[in-house]
C-alpha cells in the first residue's frame, strides 16, 4: 500500500467510528441542603406502557427523579443515587458522561437529536432521540422504535425479544427534546422501560 494511502484509511476509519454530535452539558452545581429540604416540584413526567399495563410514569424536577419503581435525587457531592426501575444505583455525572457500577454512557446533542451509547446495567445500550424518531437498543437484549403520532404521545415497538406494542407520553418539559433537563430526563425515560428478559 503506498505510504500516502495507509494515514487516509486511518483517518477514514477513525470518522467512521467517532460518535455523532458534541458531549452534552449535563454538569452543574451541586445542590445545597435547602435545596434538598424543598417541596419537590415535577418539571416533566415520562409514561410507558404495553399491553395489559396500567404502564409507568416517573416525574422529574431539578434535584429528583419519582416513580413507582424509582426514587433517585443528587445528593450533596453532586452525584445521583437512589432506586432507578427498581435498581440501586450511585452516578457520577458530567459533560456528556453517566459512569457508575455498570454504567458507561455519553450522551451528545447532534443538532434537533440527542444520542446516547454505552453500557447500561451491564449491556449495551444505543438510543437516538429525534424530533419524530426515538428507537436503538435500550439494553437488556431489547430494541425500541417509536413514532411520534400525536401532540406528546409516541408509540411503536419494544421487542424483548418478543416485539409488544408500546405508548410513551411525555408531559411539560419532557416534550422538549433535546432541550430537556439532563441527567435526570434520561434517568426517567430508562427507569420507566421494562427490564429486558
Amino acid at each position: 500500500m503506498p505510504r500516502i494511502l495507509a494515514p487516509a484509511l486511518l483517518l477514514v476509519a477513525a470518522c467512521a467510528t467517532a460518535p455523532r454530535g458534541v458531549p452534552l452539558p449535563m454538569a452543574s452545581t451541586a445542590p445545597s441542603s435547602v435545596d434538598l429540604a424543598g417541596t419537590y416540584q415535577p418539571e416533566g413526567e415520562v409514561f410507558v406502557a404495553l399491553p395489559r399495563t396500567a404502564g409507568v410514569t416517573n416525574s422529574y424536577g431539578r434535584y429528583r427523579v419519582v416513580g413507582p419503581s424509582t426514587s433517585l435525587s443528587r445528593n450533596l457531592e453532586g452525584r445521583w443515587g437512589g432506586t432507578l426501575g427498581g435498581q440501586t444505583v450511585l452516578l457520577d455525572v458530567t459533560d456528556g458522561r453517566i459512569r457508575g457500577a455498570g454504567v458507561e454512557l455519553t450522551v451528545r446533542r447532534d443538532g434537533d437529536a440527542l444520542h446516547v451509547s454505552g453500557l447500561w446495567r451491564n449491556a449495551r445500550l444505543d438510543l437516538d432521540f429525534q424530533p419524530t424518531h426515538i428507537g436503538g437498543t435500550p439494553g437488556g437484549g431489547c430494541s425500541l422504535d417509536l413514532r411520534l403520532t400525536e401532540g406528546t404521545t409516541w408509540r411503536g415497538f419494544l421487542a424483548c425479544p418478543n416485539p409488544d406494542a408500546v405508548t410513551v407520553r411525555l408531559e411539560g418539559a419532557a416534550m422538549e427534546v433535546p432541550d430537556v433537563a439532563m441527567p435526570q430526563w434520561l434517568f426517567a425515560f430508562l427507569g420507566a422501560l421494562p427490564d429486558g428478559p
